[in-house]
């Protein structure tokens, strides 16, 4: 059921001010998002559940194929291999690739600048800092 003209131009409204308040997050909301830090790799899964099946194969046929003292030692490393696996299996990118990603302290991360207006949370606290000093 498409929108009336009314409805269309009210979304269009909330789109424009949406933009002006807080343009990070309207850029958030319409862009794909970039595989970066924490998101699953398809390669890094596949490679890692691979991993995982040689370390439970490593350590199985340490414990049926090796002499006592030695069958251990191979069980141990099959299981440290399972474990690697697995971890790097579920684990997300390292790097982001072409994402830039503010770091804490530098002048992006912090409030915003003077030709920008404030955030959300900064209004707020200001809204509060006046309501307690009774203005």
């Amino acid at each position: 059921m498409p929108l009336s003209e009314h409805e269309q131009q009210l979304l269009d409204q909330l789109e424009k001010q949406l933009r002006s308040e807080d343009p990070r997050f309207a850029q958030n909301i319409t862009q794909p998002r970039p595989v970066g830090p924490g998101s699953l790799s398809a390669k890094r899964f596949v490679g890692g559940v691979l991993a995982l099946i040689v370390g439970a194969a490593v350590a199985v046929a340490a414990i049926y194929f090796l002499p006592v003292p030695w069958n251990a030692i191979g069980g141990v490393l099959g299981f440290a291999i399972m474990v690697a696996g697995g971890y790097w299996a579920i684990a997300g990118n390292d790097k982001p690739s072409g994402v830039d990603v503010p770091k804490p302290g530098s002048a992006k991360s912090g409030a915003a600048g003077p030709d920008k207006s404030p955030g959300f949370m900064n209004r707020m606290e200001e809204r509060w800092d006046k309501r307690r000093r009774g203005e």
